[in-house]
């Protein structure tokens, strides 16, 4: 009989967390043939995630969870989750039923009938997403793909099913600064993706707000990328040529035709603009060293505060 581990990152998960469970256990209960564990990743909620979590432990045997001592971050919850897996299959979900377990045969018959590594999922359609986050969604992706060599179909999710080989080539990149999904592409591995509507969560409230997506899109971009920085180098030297150029006009016309007007109106929208120009690459630079600044604390990615792992364990040594 093969494993197969659910990582499921929860922040403030309490109304709908045992809802998933239930409606997971339906799915798994149609899979006889393979032993399904779930690994709740309580990402420092500031509800009753954690002990809904301890509930379900008691009431099913195959819940595990994981209690951060504050909020990592979904990143991290993901990492620590892959970190506790041991089966044969991993699949990575969130806990609001946006990512419906039923795909779950199809992702295993991806991997054993047609011989993928990874059955990833995308969104062709979202129910009630605004227009203006649908395109900056859209931009983000072609942007993303345009600058990094990790390329990703757009409405690329997190959700997706791995197998053991993978799973293992993702936990060898232990960078603090995360970006799941460039991450997910950059390991490589035969990929199939298949795409899914997905509708409103039914239970509790999301707590993804543009100001954190727009932070997420930065974040993957400057995690595989350096060509913000080349972008400031090019800016650099044509603004260099331009400038070259109007000293030499400048230089020609005080001396063979007599003009000396000062231009105080070009000389102020130069000053402005080389300034917007500085502080923006300035900005760009203090991201990256921010990035390495982070990466040389070696601080560990996330901390445990309570976990039923350590209950395995003894009973185990036992």
């Amino acid at each position: 009989m093969k494993t197969i581990d659910l990582v499921v990152p929860c922040y403030n998960e309490e109304e709908g967390l045992e809802h998933f469970v239930l409606e997971t256990n339906k799915v798994i209960e149609s899979m006889p043939e393979y032993a399904f564990r779930y690994i709740l990743v309580n990402d420092g909620s500031k509800d009753k995630t954690y002990l809904i979590m301890k509930k379900l432990a008691k009431q099913f045997s195959n819940v595990k969870y994981i209690s951060f001592s504050r909020n990592f971050g979904k990143e991290a919850a993901m990492y620590a989750g892959l970190q506790h897996t041991t089966a044969d299959y991993v699949v990575v979900m969130d806990a609001d039923l946006q990512h419906p377990p039923t795909l779950f045969p199809q992702m295993v018959y991806a991997l054993e009938t047609e011989g993928y590594d990874v059955c990833a999922t995308k969104r062709n359609e979202r129910e009630g997403e605004s227009k203006f986050r649908g395109i900056f969604s859209k931009l983000f992706f072609k942007i993303s793909n345009k600058l990094t060599d990790t390329k990703m179909p757009y409405g690329a999710m997190d959700f997706r099913m791995m197998k053991r080989q993978v799973v293992d080539a993702i936990l060898e990149l232990a960078e603090v600064q995360r970006f799941s999904k460039g991450i997910f592409s950059w390991v490589g591995f035969n990929t199939k993706w298949i795409s899914f509507k997905t509708v409103d969560r039914q239970l509790g409230q999301t707590t993804w707000k543009f100001s954190s997506l727009f932070r997420y899109a930065i974040d993957g971009i400057t995690c595989f990328s350096v060509a913000p920085l080349r972008f400031t180098a090019i800016m650099g030297a044509i603004i260099f040529v331009i400038a070259l150029i109007y000293i030499m006009i400048t230089l020609i016309q005080t001396l063979f035709l007599g003009i000396t007007t000062p231009g105080y109106v070009t000389t102020l929208c130069a000053v402005l603009f080389l300034g917007g120009i500085t502080e923006m690459s300035i900005g760009i630079l203090g991201e990256y060293i921010g990035r390495i600044y982070m990466e040389t604390k070696d601080r560990p990615i996330y901390i445990t505060k309570f976990s039923n792992f350590e209950d395995e364990n003894n009973e185990k040594k036992e």
